[in-house]
């Protein structure tokens, strides 16, 4: 497999760590924005891992949903949470009026946790072969 997939995976990781302390230092916004880059980055490296690269956020929604959650091989859930992370993130990042509560922020995370864990799995699953 691709190494630049693992990359990817871990850089998810990192993200979800950065949203994590972001959410204890009391920054939801910032912690939203983290959360949504972990799911991204996971999309990516799951898309990746099937010979696909794409360059935009909505190429990469589309893709995952078209290739992940629309064949099954993932929760459709996990293609909704992205999708809609990315709205929170979007709105909280470019438009001050938005304040998210750390509840939101928190819900993020654990949406965001579930999609890096999802494609981990999948990825050590496929990297293990038939």
């Amino acid at each position: 497999m691709n190494p630049k997939v693992w990359s990817l995976l871990g850089r998810a990781h990192e993200d979800l760590a950065v949203a994590g302390e972001l959410l204890q230092g009391s920054h939801p916004e910032h912690a939203a924005s983290a959360a949504y880059y972990g799911m991204f980055h996971a999309a990516e490296a799951l898309l990746l891992s099937i010979g696909i690269e794409v360059s935009s956020h909505g190429a990469t929604h589309a893709a995952f949903g078209l290739h992940f959650a629309k064949t099954r091989k993932l929760s459709p859930d996990l293609h909704r949470n992205l999708i809609q992370a990315f709205n929170k993130r979007v709105a909280a990042d470019y438009d001050v009026s938005v304040k998210l509560t750390p509840e939101e922020a928190r819900t993020l995370l654990e949406q965001a946790q579930e999609v890096v864990a999802a494609a981990e799995d999948y990825l050590n699953t496929a990297a293990s072969g038939p």
